[in-house]
């Protein structure tokens, strides 16, 4: 990281954000621009199963409101080797379909546009299949934390709600608020350099971790200063199309350096860029009625 500034502007919205509602539930408001929160999750790669043609293969389940009609999934993966050994059981089950079938790179834009379609039309969703080690991750933290209790062998909310799981995602937090901490970067653009800030969200909490570390040794107050919180991926996206703070602008995903790469090969570049701006992948095809029934268990 380099230099690391307290973000006190964000007081109260990251805090208990995990337990916003979901995007898929979520009514808009007109607050940061849908373009824009777009824009910022454009160069965050996911990953899909696609044909030959380069369209996503997707499966059916009943439609939990009404059991006589379909909902068509499309299934993103934040780590490219789940998406890689989901493939290969396509191929074990499937062989013709498998045959042709490529792990492809996506960008998260395109699965939120999916899921905020899916508000409007009910015969569409979007399942983001988690790192379950980092899913595990962000379990323990919110265990810690208090946020989560296992009781009866079940893991539940502090108010006794079932937990959904998700998408986590990692951040630096201020230990005594619970607000994110921002990162101030020296950039170079146009032959000029200006300092930005963001506030990075890590899919990867041994990532951050090693970044905080690094942090540390430069400035050893620090540890007892900060600590690492999690929230949840839909829920922080819905709170970037529903709040009016203008802060929530500087919010950056940061994908591993190994999902990047993928990504970056994919799209024939040479160079990865910053973590949270790497190349653009291709973003994925707007809903059909293919079908295509890939096989994937929707373990969120």
């Amino acid at each position: 990281m380099k230099r690391l500034a307290h973000l006190g502007v964000l007081a109260g919205l990251v805090s208990s954000l995990w337990l916003a509602p979901a995007i898929s539930r979520y009514d808009i408001a007109t607050a940061l621009p849908e373009e824009q929160v777009l824009r910022i999750l454009n160069n965050v790669p996911v990953f899909m199963i696609t044909n030959e043609k380069g369209e996503p293969l997707t499966f059916e389940m009943p439609n939990p409101q009404d059991q006589s009609k379909k909902i068509q999934v499309f299934t993103f993966f934040v780590n490219q080797q789940d998406a890689q050994t989901a493939l290969n059981t396509i191929k074990t089950q499937q062989p013709e379909v498998g045959r042709v079938a490529r792990v492809s790179a996506a960008a998260l834009s395109g699965a939120v546009k999916i899921a905020l379609e899916s508000q409007k039309n009910p015969a569409i969703g979007v399942d983001i299949i988690p790192s379950r080690p980092q899913l595990e991750a962000a379990v323990n933290l919110l265990k810690q934390s208090g946020d989560l209790v296992e009781r009866d062998g079940k893991i539940l909310t502090k108010d006794g709600r079932p937990f959904m799981g998700g998408t986590p995602l990692f951040f630096l937090a201020d230990s005594k608020t619970g607000n994110p901490i921002a990162v101030e970067a020296q950039m170079r653009e146009n032959g000029q350099t200006r300092t930005q800030r963001f506030i990075p969200f890590y899919f990867d909490k041994t990532q951050l971790q090693r970044e905080v570390d690094q942090a540390r040794q430069q400035r050893p107050e620090l540890a007892k200063d900060t600590g690492i919180r999690v929230v949840m991926l839909d829920n922080l996206v819905a709170t970037m199309l529903s709040t009016n703070d203008p802060v929530a602008g500087q919010i950056q995903l940061v994908q591993t350096p190994e999902a990047i790469q993928f990504a970056v090969q994919q799209s024939g570049g040479n160079n990865a860029q910053r973590p949270n701006q790497a190349n653009q992948p291709a973003a994925p095809q707007r809903p059909s009625q293919q079908g295509g029934g890939q096989g994937t268990n929707r373990n969120r």
